[in-house]
């Protein structure tokens, strides 16, 4: 899901609204584009913890997906994030 419809850049990974597993945001590194996955909450210093990189939307999607139960176990250990993802 983008953050705001009909742009891109940052998708938020989930299955439902009330359990998001994390972030994948694109960057542009080394003449190309790279997708980083982070986990959905907030470490002590207020940063969303990094937790992969991988070449494709699809295969960072795939790896949270495949991984639900230990970013759930994860989100878990988190501060809350402190906005609200757009609807």
């Amino acid at each position: 899901m983008p953050p705001i419809p009909g742009t891109f850049g940052v998708w938020q990974v989930r299955r439902d609204r009330a359990a998001p597993l994390g972030y994948v945001l694109s960057r542009h590194e080394l003449g190309g584009i790279v997708y980083h996955c982070y986990a959905h909450g907030r470490d002590d210093a207020g940063g969303r913890p990094w937790l992969r990189r991988e070449d494709s939307l699809n295969s960072a999607v795939a790896w949270m997906i495949q991984h639900e139960a230990e970013l759930s176990a994860l989100t878990g250990r988190l501060h809350p994030e402190p906005e609200e993802w757009p609807s």
